[in-house]
């Protein structure tokens, strides 16, 4: 599995979620040519590469090259001739598009439109909870077209012209690194210059092209570290075996460090699990204490990679797991220890917990 330095990103910071203003942004009222209610239209949808400094995701283009994104559309509402005029449709008529080019401010528009796609997603997944799913109007899949520059894009032709709410599949990196999300959002068909920007042509445009706008989710996975003893020694008393585990990218950085212990008071095997360890990172476990009369058996060091737990969930691969196993080594010494744990103060200073300091009451 190829993990790229983007791995190492995604566990600083998570991408920001953008939500785009929808295709039909102030219908105009000045808007003079009328719509053909029974013309069919088309719907193009892609997935927007940023690129710049800023909120740039262009780290991702990789992913989005080999990434199928399903995506439905569902109409909300039908347009009257004026391209002015939105009449919700069941189960949508609790929207009220009647104040929806009242306001002129775009920020304020974007706002009300957000508001619109919340509520008609909200009664989307209240059906699908109920078992009652609504049927769509259309589908396509987003991948990767031969020669083209875009990094994933579908059509869905043959839809009425109207209010669509657009509701992309949230969709996994091909290494299951990462979960893309997206907003579902509102667009209108047809649409036009005029209509998105205030200027420009009035001539409506019955083939519509808009851009999802992702965001990135780092995902996590588990780190099984298994402990088999095979001789226990009673007079000795517990034996404590105590583990390091590093985790670095593909590049060598470390990105995850821990410290945890097993104590046995019998032979026999237990099994210690780390969760939260970001997927894609390669684990490297190294026994730093056997205890003073226990010998490990082959190579006090293994590695594993960690794979998300969605991963795991498809069958592409099980969780990490490393073994170790250890003999009494005829000794006389006890191995009974406590692991001790660091947690940041915040003020780049650290606390220290003790297991062994009883709590002040």
């Amino acid at each position: 599995m190829k993990i790229s330095e983007k791995v190492r990103r995604r566990y600083m910071s998570v991408l920001a979620a953008l939500l785009m203003v929808p295709c039909l942004n102030l219908m105009q009222t000045q808007a003079a040519a009328r719509i053909d209610t029974e013309a069919d239209c088309s719907l193009t949808v892609s997935v927007d590469i940023i690129r710049g400094a800023d909120g740039s995701n262009e780290e991702y283009l990789e992913d989005f090259n080999q990434m199928h994104i399903p995506v439905s559309v569902y109409k909300v509402a039908d347009v009257d001739a004026t391209g002015q005029r939105y009449t919700p449709i069941e189960p949508f008529t609790g929207l009220d598009f009647a104040d929806l080019n009242s306001d002129h401010k775009a920020e304020s528009a974007a706002a009300r439109w957000r508001e619109l796609a919340e509520g008609a997603e909200k009664i989307r997944a209240e059906k699908l909870q109920a078992g009652e799913p609504l049927e769509a109007a259309g589908k396509a899949v987003l991948e990767k077209e031969e020669g083209s520059i875009e990094a994933a894009r579908g059509t869905i032709k043959g839809l009425k012209p109207g209010m669509y709410l657009v509701a992309p599949e949230a969709s996994y990196s091909p290494d299951y690194t990462v979960q893309y999300r997206f907003t579902p959002y509102l667009t209108a068909l047809p649409g036009s210059e005029y209509a998105l920007t205030g200027a420009g042509s009035d001539e409506w445009v019955y083939d519509v092209v808009i851009g999802l706008k992702p965001n990135a989710v780092p995902l996590y996975g588990r780190l099984n570290i298994t402990k088999i003893l095979r001789e226990y020694n009673e007079t000795l008393g517990p034996a404590t075996f105590v583990f390091q585990v590093t985790g670095a990218d593909e590049n060598g950085i470390t990105a995850y460090e821990e410290v945890v212990s097993l104590t046995f008071e019998a032979a026999g095997s237990d099994t210690v699990t780390l969760d939260g360890i970001p997927a894609g990172l390669t684990v490297t476990v190294t026994e730093v204490y056997s205890g003073a009369s226990y010998t490990i058996e082959g190579s006090a060091t293994d590695s594993a990679l960690v794979w998300s737990g969605e991963a795991v969930s498809a069958g592409l691969s099980g969780e990490a797991s490393v073994t170790f196993t250890n003999r009494y080594s005829g000794g006389n010494r006890g191995g009974y220890g406590v692991t001790n744990h660091f947690e940041s103060d915040g003020e780049g200073g650290w606390i220290w917990e003790n297991p062994t300091t009883a709590p002040e009451e």
